[in-house]
């Protein structure tokens, strides 16, 4: 199997400037990565509200997705590494364009299923799973091909403990599994790996998409949206390891590495040792 591996320091979907050179950092941090770095593309703005820097989201996602095709189309295993998580509009419209029915396992103390509609911030970082489902604002849902990226009942989330009142809504409404990280505590996490093993296992491909933000902030602080809380190493390992083991992973997303709130390299370490981990496993 070949790796792909491949970087954007996506900063426009929220705005934390530190994300515009912490995967500089992290490629010097790990040089053995060897990451094709895709720069962000700059494009005039027009100031709306509701989605800031909208085309310059959109046009470095389809950067970021013409370089994932085309990864597939050779045979290569995507594994993607970047700034914010509105990067993986990019990265999932190429593995569900070059995939039929594909699962995604959205592993992220936020669940992103905002739209322009629901959203307070008007970041994009909170939208790609709803852009993705083909909600929300219509540039947004047709980076590569105009087609619906997701089904709702092809999703996972593990891990959630940010949610907005409209992302519960649409989680009901649309019936996504999720596990919440207080259903994780509460029912353990090997009962939710068994219950996500068997819910994808029908699937044929399946991208995982790990925002680091799901790790606990007191030990992992380098993350531009920290929430109380959330798993340990042996947790976020033990996630890994189940789901590339027992389900066909076809592609990956390591998202949200802030160089500026990280200490003493401990969340760049992490990164380094989950890519390592994806790569040799």
């Amino acid at each position: 199997m070949m790796f792909h591996i491949f970087g954007c320091p996506m900063h426009f979907g929220v705005g934390d400037k530190g994300l515009t050179y912490s995967l500089d950092y992290f490629n010097d941090y790990c040089k053995d990565l060897e990451i094709t770095m895709l720069p962000e593309i700059t494009m005039p703005e027009y100031n709306l509200k509701n989605l800031k820097n909208l085309n310059s989201v959109i046009a470095t996602c389809e950067q970021i997705a013409e370089e994932g095709r085309k990864a597939i189309k050779n045979g290569e295993v995507p594994l993607f590494i970047a700034g914010d998580h509105s990067s993986v509009i990019g990265t999932i419209s190429a593995s569900a364009t070059c995939y039929d029915n594909l699962g995604l396992i959205w592993i992220d103390a936020h669940p992103d299923i905002n739209t322009d509609a629901t959203t307070v911030t008007g970041n994009i970082h909170g939208m790609p799973v709803a852009a993705l489902l083909g909600m929300g604002e219509k540039r947004l849902t047709q980076i590569l091909t105009p087609d619906v990226k997701l089904r709702p009942e092809n999703i996972v989330m593990i891990g959630l403990r940010d949610i907005d009142p409209p992302e519960a809504t649409f989680l009901e409404k649309l019936k996504i599994r999720h596990y919440t990280y207080d259903e994780v505590l509460k029912r353990g996490l090997e009962a939710c790996l068994n219950d996500t093993v068997s819910y994808l296992s029908h699937l044929k491909h399946v991208h995982i998409s790990f925002d680091i933000d799901v790790m606990d902030p007191a030990f992992l602080p380098g993350v531009s949206v920290p929430v109380p809380d959330g798993f340990k190493e042996a947790e976020a390992f033990r996630i890994m390891d189940r789901l590339m083991t027992e389900l066909p992973i076809s592609s990956y997303d390591i998202v949200e590495y802030n160089a500026e709130h990280d200490t003493d390299d401990k969340t760049a370490a992490f990164a380094k040792k989950l890519a390592h981990f994806i790569l040799k496993h």
